[in-house]
């Protein structure tokens, strides 16, 4: 049982954004969460309303203009604490639902807040989530998988002798490290072939702490920050280069907590410079077969990127275009800012793993009918949850007796096969 908290004293963040919400609606033709359940309680609306009826005594009206005309009167929802839990962790945190409100509620940051407050206040998070948090937190893992310490540089030790300080630093993230290491490898060649003066941080690195953030669990996320600033610092690094945006936007959160003056950039932003420099030499044309592809914004990248500093939408299209033989890129329907969730984000697979892998096929679907053979993206975690949909959707296919040939590519893999 989640423990009941004083929610009514203990007031959530974003007070101002509360009262403005209208519940006019329009952010659910954007929710992908509410599109595959029909819930209104999971729509941004829907977790609002509870929140707001949960904490707030008096009317809207009555905070409005500072005036108590019901005081006798304790607005409540008699909703159980770990449905209220439940319905603000189903969320990917895509922010969409940003592009389409009225009244301009900073939904991208206000989500994390209150997930953040729920926890300080008793309300724990999903049993699973805790259960990542609790593995980034102990030395021996320092990553959301129980992946060994060693494992960090296990694919690339000896094939890559790295300088000890260098300008700039590849952080790789856990979720490349460990499982995406075609992204991670395709990294190394091309950094390698380019000429770029960069290392790693090796069993150094830890976790960026994004999971902890999205989860509410904030409690270590300054001392992991520094520890990780701290080691980026040792090797002299002018420049930080990630591949994952939950690391490029999680390693930009550290400027609030720890003091440092490299800058931090995407790989997609380094590869175009690299290309525009006439320092990667492109020898192979990327394969008909796999054409045509499509091109996956992902949320973090592209526009909750865009909320907090830059989307980064142009780089990896130019990159794209930049890969021999490559003549055309499909666009979904919603794209760059307006771009679709794959319904990996937010901790959402830990919470619910079914929706997550929904919200995913229909992703791969719009894809199957707009004519595409590789959907390409430049986030290891989208490229592996459509991953996971193409082969559900291979399963279905063949239960048919049909043949079904798809593929997710990062862009990062597209460049190293081709140079």
């Amino acid at each position: 049982m989640v423990k009941k908290p004083n929610l009514v004293k203990n007031q959530p963040p974003n007070q101002i954004d509360l009262i403005a919400c209208m519940q006019c609606g329009y952010c659910r033709s954007v929710c992908p969460v509410f599109e595959e359940t029909g819930w209104e309680s999971l729509s941004p609306r829907g977790k609002l309303f509870v929140v707001k009826n949960l904490t707030t005594k008096n009317s809207m009206l009555e905070r409005i203009i500072g005036k108590n005309l019901t005081a006798k009167i304790v607005r409540d929802v008699d909703i159980p604490l770990e449905e209220l839990r439940d319905a603000i962790y189903k969320c990917t945190l895509c922010s969409r639902c940003v592009t389409k409100c009225h009244v301009e509620i900073p939904f991208h940051e206000m989500w994390e807040h209150i997930r953040i407050w729920m926890v300080e206040n008793g309300i724990e998070p999903p049993e699973k989530t805790i259960g990542m948090y609790d593995n980034i937190a102990n030395p021996e893992f320092n990553n959301p998988f129980m992946e060994p310490m060693e494992k960090r540089d296990e694919w690339y030790r000896e094939d890559y002798v790295l300088p000890p300080k260098a300008d700039i630093v590849y952080f790789i993230g856990c979720g490349t490290s460990f499982y995406e290491y075609q992204v991670l490898l395709g990294n190394m060649k091309i950094f390698t072939k380019a000429g770029v003066n960069f290392t790693t941080l090796g069993k150094d690195e830890i976790c960026c702490n994004a999971v902890s953030m999205m989860t509410g669990q904030v409690e270590n996320f300054e001392e992991l920050a520094r520890r990780n600033v701290e080691n980026i610092k040792k090797r002299g690094a002018k420049r930080v280069v990630t591949g994952c945006p939950g690391c490029y936007r999680s390693l930009k959160k550290y400027k609030k907590y720890v003091k440092f003056d490299f800058e931090i950039i995407h790989t997609m932003e380094l590869i175009a410079e690299l290309i525009k420099e006439g320092k990667l030499e492109f020898k192979k044309p990327f394969k008909d077969k796999d054409q045509p592809i499509i091109y996956h914004d992902p949320c973090e990248l592209g526009r909750i990127s865009e909320f907090e500093d830059h989307g980064i939408y142009d780089e990896p299209r130019f990159i794209l275009k930049s890969v021999p033989g490559i003549d055309e890129i499909i666009e979904f329907p919603n794209c760059r800012v307006d771009s679709t969730c794959c319904g990996g984000g937010g901790g959402m697979k830990a919470v619910d793993y079914d929706l997550s892998a929904a919200i995913a096929l229909k992703k791969v679907e719009q894809a199957i009918e707009l004519g595409a053979k590789t959907i390409v993206s430049s986030c290891p975690n989208c490229k592996s949850q459509m991953g996971i949909a193409i082969e559900a959707k291979k399963k279905e296919y063949k239960d048919r007796g049909e043949k079904f040939k798809m593929k997710t590519m990062d862009v990062v893999e597209i460049v190293a096969k081709s140079i």
